[in-house]
């Protein structure tokens, strides 16, 4: 047959198959961190940000952390191999760690490859699109897993904590070689119903199973929101998630939500 060769289905095939390479790869250099030998834990708490060409997010993201959390909080950023500047920011700031990636991974297996790294009590993640606007953010969430909870933060829907804000035990984490990963995807089309399970999803659920139920979880609520729908939001009084600020339908006008969200609930503080 003649004409030109489909390039449009090749390169989608290929792109598909690398990304499954990138997050195997990940998985695997995540499990080798996990499972190294003589591990020992520190008191103390790390707090993980995954960025990817976020600038404008990671900047409040990371001072907002600083201003709202104990002195001694170490903040840990995995970076997917980003070109905005993002490198140069991070490494213009000497109180904050750069886990720097020579290639996008996604956003599960980034947040794998870091916590694999973490060798403090406990664990803290945040989306780059989101911010403490509390100082009692990690000590209400400590405190939760002092009652007996294993995972706290914020609840947006279905039976999980999402990591746009969760904190939970390093070494229970590591023990359990629990992932962050998702799993299936989001199909497309009105007659399609697949599995999926979005970032963290996952791991609640085999919490939930290990711990007897959905008590192992504790629950920031949705407090106030701001923007259409759900655009932004503020869990339980301590974190803000510009939700589907880096990507989805929200992106157009996500900048503008932010800089409202940060007159709102940072500017007493002097963020931004």
């Amino acid at each position: 047959m003649g004409g030109e060769p489909d390039l449009t289905h090749r390169g989608r095939f290929l792109g598909r198959w690398k990304g499954q390479v990138l997050r195997r790869t990940g998985a695997t250099v995540a499990w080798a961190l996990r499972h190294r030998r003589g591990k020992t834990y520190r008191p103390g708490i790390t707090v993980l940000v995954v960025n990817w060409n976020s600038l404008p997010f990671l900047r409040v993201t990371v001072d907002a952390i600083r201003q709202m959390s104990p002195a001694d909080v170490r903040i840990l950023v995995i970076d997917n191999a980003s070109s905005d500047g993002s490198v140069e920011f991070l490494n213009s700031r000497p109180d904050v760690d750069l886990l720097r990636l020579p290639l996008n991974v996604g956003h599960g297996v980034a947040l794998d490859i870091g916590a694999a790294t973490v060798d403090t009590e406990y664990l803290a993640v945040l989306d780059v699109d989101a911010f403490p606007v509390s100082p009692s953010w990690l000590d209400e969430s400590v405190r939760a897993l002092e009652a007996g909870h294993q995972i706290a933060g914020a609840h947006m829907h279905r039976n999980f904590i999402h990591p746009c804000f969760l904190v939970t035990r390093t070494p229970m984490l590591h023990r359990m070689d629990l992932t962050f990963r998702p799993v299936g995807s989001i199909g497309r089309g009105e007659r399609s119903a697949p599995l999926f399970l979005d970032v963290g999803e996952a791991l609640s659920q085999r919490v939930i199973v290990k711990f007897g139920g959905s008590q192992a979880l504790h629950r920031f609520e949705i407090t106030s929101l701001e923007g259409p729908s759900m655009a932004g939001a503020v869990f339980g009084g301590l974190v803000y998630h510009n939700m589907f600020a880096t990507q989805g339908d929200g992106q157009g006008s996500a900048l503008d939500l932010w800089e409202r969200a940060i007159a709102t609930h940072l500017g007493a503080q002097g963020g931004g």
